[in-house]
């Protein structure tokens, strides 16, 4: 069965806030896998986005998080600001049959993300 996810990235310029939804792999660990595929990717945090969705081109774009219905994990992962800027994701999961997101955790810089569900991944 395939564990649906919706994915929200703030902070990168000139996107204010995109969503996009996977099918598939949505768990922690898959979106860790999905997230350090593209940490690989990007030259810097700021390339981040584009890196993602270079590596995941079946993602479909959406207008809000809550046109994914069905999704059973939410991620959200923010660009932070300055001098050095920095990537941090937070978790949500949504119980079948409920309709608000229950914090599964974070908010943790990307690599922390990537090391907790994803043991073993060379980044």
């Amino acid at each position: 069965m395939a564990t649906r996810a919706v994915y929200s990235f703030t902070g990168f310029a000139g996107v204010p806030e995109r969503h996009l939804y996977l099918h598939h792999d949505g768990y922690p660990a898959g979106a860790a896998w999905r997230l350090a595929a593209a940490q690989r990717e990007a030259a810097d945090a700021s390339d981040f986005l584009t890196a993602f969705l270079s590596t995941q081109g079946q993602a479909e774009p959406l207008a809000s998080p809550e046109q994914a219905a069905d999704a059973e994990y939410r991620y959200r992962v923010q660009l932070l600001p300055g001098s050095d800027p920095g990537l941090q994701v937070q978790c949500w999961r949504r119980l079948p049959g409920g309709s608000s997101w229950i914090p599964r955790c974070g908010p943790m810089p990307l690599t922390t993300f990537i090391q907790r569900f994803l043991p073993g991944d060379q980044l």
